[in-house]
């Protein structure tokens, strides 16, 4: 049993951990050390060498030689692999929770188990049933039909079903959980119920190592902090005390400020005009956008949002309502006839739904404007190269390789890439769905600059997100949707957290009557 220097026992020491791609140091000499009972949350932008360092301690990855990894003060033979982590006690829920989502919770934890067999080869599903309620009874969880299909379960609740499996696949007992971005799609509702869960596993002694690039989430649970930047271990402090503006500073090297508002001019002209849509969970949706205003969309999941995103792009059929685009009435009956009128969409699943993954840079970059470089039936190889060129520059893409494939970015970067490929096609109307869902703090403020660039162009701007406090900062009104219809229009004066949050999660339309959007109100 090892302790530290102030007495507390330490589960994991990790010490002169390095990796290197290909002639690119990815890690440099890192150490940590995870202490019993205590969440430790591990920090950086993209690209900092987070995802590299879990990936080295699960078995996905074979680490520099010289690397030294102890477990309970036994030191393991590297490289690991996957099942020998959690046969050891070191377990990993990734941000695809690797659910089947069509099984039932039972059968989720018997998958990740084996299935056993009794006699005459039966599965013995009683046993099974009761194992699965008993790890998730041990997380605060009490309430889940284990029979249900884990589609059916909250986002929250299908995380804690990802954990509780993971734990009880430890044979030797869990020492180590990692959680890699747990809450990335989850609204703050939903959040608190993993936070509990959080420490139900920590109140087991188990050390949990915590990745986020939500500083609010930090500040609230961590014990101590790790902060990685360029690959190299910066500094590992206390968390009690700290600001969000602190940890700010430890990862980027400098204040960034996204928060605070900016007066803009706000054009008189409406762009987009929406009446009485509706669809599968969209009942009789109303609203307008204007020439170079920033609109946010706020509301729980499952309350329309994502669906109206898909529904302005073409990608879903409405059942009933029209859209006006400068006042022409438009059949958005396809991705391509949105396009055509000027509708461009950053979706939320930027790697499923963003990008081609295998493709490059440049392919992703120029997909939607390939007619703008072709000239009798050929494409000009080297006016698309220049304009990929540009864009990159503009839009901040690092490292700017544009023949390197999408799937090889850090996910700030994917986010800048198909935010650049969606402004090259001048659209009238852009849809971000989540903006800065799972990127750091550097990359959050830059893809924020990007927004308001968007404004500025007399682009009606519409923002969909989980984050009240981005939209608090960058919009300048916030629609609140619930259960498929908008309950509120928020302008200026009224942009308030408590009160959208008010709205968002109980819904009291009568706190805030509803704008209607005269130019007074809006500037």
């Amino acid at each position: 049993m090892v302790h530290d220097a102030d007495g507390f026992r330490t589960v994991l020491a990790v010490r002169e951990l390095s990796k290197t791609f290909t002639g690119q140091l990815a890690l440099d000499r890192v150490a940590l050390d995870v202490r019993a009972g205590e969440v430790h949350a591990l920090i950086g932008e993209n690209g900092s060498g987070k995802s590299t360092l879990i990936k080295c301690l699960a078995g996905f990855y074979e680490p520099d030689e010289g690397a030294a990894v102890e477990l309970d003060g036994h030191g393991l033979a590297m490289p690991l692999t996957t099942t020998q982590s959690a046969r050891l006690g070191m377990v990993f829920v990734h941000q695809d929770l690797g659910l089947v989502p069509t099984l039932s919770v039972a059968e989720n934890f018997a998958i990740g188990r084996g299935y056993e067999t009794g006699i005459l080869a039966r599965v013995p599903w009683r046993r099974i049933r009761a194992h699965a309620r008993a790890e998730l009874t041990k997380l605060g969880c009490v309430d889940v039909d284990v029979d249900l299909p884990i589609w059916r379960l909250p986002i929250a609740t299908q995380t804690i079903v990802a954990i509780a499996r993971a734990l009880s696949s430890a044979e030797e007992g869990a020492k180590i959980l990692v959680l890699d971005e747990p809450t990335a799609a989850l609204p703050d509702a939903e959040a608190e119920l993993l936070f509990a869960a959080v420490r139900e596993v920590t109140a087991q002694g188990v050390g949990v190592v915590y990745v986020s690039h939500k500083l609010d989430e930090i500040i609230r649970l961590a014990d101590r902090i790790t902060v990685l930047r360029d690959g190299r271990r910066i500094e590992t402090v206390d968390a009690a005390g700290l600001t969000e503006k602190d940890l700010i500073r430890l990862i980027v090297g400098r204040a960034v400020d996204i928060s605070e508002r900016r007066p803009r001019e706000i054009g008189s002209r409406t762009r987009v005009s929406v009446r009485g849509l509706a669809a599968n969970a969209l009942r009789d949706v109303s609203f307008d956008l204007h020439e170079g205003e920033i609109v946010g969309l706020a509301g729980m999941l499952g309350s329309g949002r994502s669906e109206l995103a898909r529904i302005l792009f073409g990608a879903q059929r409405r059942t009933a309502g029209t859209v006006e685009i400068d006042g022409v009435p438009v059949r958005l009956d396809s991705p391509a006839a949105a396009m055509r009128r000027g509708v461009a969409l950053i979706p939320e699943n930027r790697r499923r739904d963003g990008g081609v993954l295998d493709q490059s840079l440049a392919i992703n970059m120029t997909l939607p404007t390939l007619r703008s470089f072709t000239r009798y039936g050929r494409i000009s190889g080297r006016k698309e190269r220049r304009r990929v060129d540009e864009l990159t520059r503009a839009y901040g893409v690092r490292p700017p390789m544009t023949s390197r494939a999408f799937k090889y970015f850090s996910g700030g970067n994917q986010q800048k890439i198909v935010i650049a490929k969606w402004m090259n096609t001048n659209p009238r109307l852009v849809i971000f769905d989540e903006p800065v869902q799972g990127v750091d703090i550097g990359a959050r403020a830059e893809i924020v600059e990007h927004v308001r660039a968007a404004a500025a162009t007399g682009t009606a701007v519409l923002v969909i997100s989980s984050e009240i406090d981005l939209m608090l900062g960058i919009c300048d009104r916030v629609l609140v949707l619930r259960d498929g219809a908008i309950i509120a229009d928020l302008v200026n004066r009224d942009l308030d957290r408590a009160a959208i949050s008010e709205l968002v999660y109980f819904g009291h339309p009568e706190l805030i009557a509803p704008s209607d959007s005269k130019e007074g109100d809006r500037s």
